[in-house]
């Protein structure tokens, strides 16, 4: 229901990106998923403070956790800012990201591309016909991960630029 959605962030960190939405708009139920407890903690600590009732946090290794098969073709938005940087330029980031950040939080594996190859083949179970999954990306990744999606199946692929007119997200919708 688009008036009323069910929203999930996979890699929620902090749970700033459900929790603002949640704030923003009319939203039947949120859900953050992450693996780290200590970031969960954090992400419970904001949404208590801003008073956000309808949010769900989940402890889970991406869509591992069985307590997430209750929303499997339910959601009507599901986003991640999953990590994504290549493992090799890591080393590479200012001081204040790389020493600032859990590397859990940086990590994207080799290619950076790892985690958004499990969550367009398992989210594409978990929402619904014309539902949408939203990826914050890094600049340069904005091909890759639109090929995954259209891959999978996923239609109305887009990549959408920053203030600075950098690709930052790729969108698409499940037909």
């Amino acid at each position: 229901d688009i008036d009323s959605p069910v929203v999930m962030d996979m890699c929620t960190g902090s749970g700033c990106i459900i929790e603002s939405i949640l704030l923003e708009k009319s939203c039947r139920e949120g859900v953050g998923v992450d693996i780290s407890s200590k970031a969960l903690e954090v992400a419970k600590r904001n949404r208590d403070n801003l008073g956000i009732k309808n949010c769900t946090l989940i402890e889970s290794d991406m869509f591992n956790n069985s307590e997430l098969s209750k929303y499997e073709n339910k959601l009507d938005l599901l986003i991640s800012n999953p990590p994504y940087i290549e493992t090799a330029e890591i080393e590479k980031l200012s001081p204040e990201v790389k020493d600032m950040e859990p590397r859990l939080a940086l990590d994207g594996t080799e290619d950076g591309l790892y985690f958004y190859r499990i969550i367009v083949d398992k989210g594409y179970d978990y929402i619904k016909s014309k539902g949408w999954l939203v990826f914050e990306i890094g600049y340069n990744q904005g091909e890759s991960v639109s090929q995954l999606m259209e891959d999978k199946g996923y239609v109305n692929i887009e990549v959408k630029k920053d203030l600075a007119g950098l690709n930052r997200a790729v969108i698409g919708q499940k037909p």
